[in-house]
């Protein structure tokens, strides 16, 4: 019986300044190993996820494995603390997952 990993993705900025970017290195390398940790610019990945879809159907590699019989669940925390700022009108058409992802 396979045990199964975590990945943990974090997006930049990687704290405030340096203090909060070495207690929340210091939080994270006390919970996962650093293999099990990326940290990245949402926008590099943009490509990639826009392509999700594709990947997990048009894909003989992962097509078979990207299912309910090996992904216990998909986790996505999103978190501003300074709102929508006007942005409102832009959500309500496209939605904030289509913003982000």
């Amino acid at each position: 019986h396979d045990i199964g990993f975590t990945r943990v993705i974090v997006e930049k900025p990687f704290g405030r300044d340096s203090e909060s970017y070495k207690e929340l290195a210091s939080a994270l390398d006390s919970m996962l190993p650093e293999e099990s940790l990326y940290r990245i610019d949402h926008y590099l990945g943009k490509e990639l996820v826009q392509n999700i879809m594709t990947l997990r159907f048009a894909n003989r590699i992962w097509e078979p494995l990207w299912n309910n019989l090996h992904i216990e669940k998909v986790e996505i925390v999103f978190k501003e603390n300074f709102g929508i700022k006007g942005r409102a009108g832009y959500f309500d058409n496209y939605g904030i997952v289509r913003d982000i992802m």
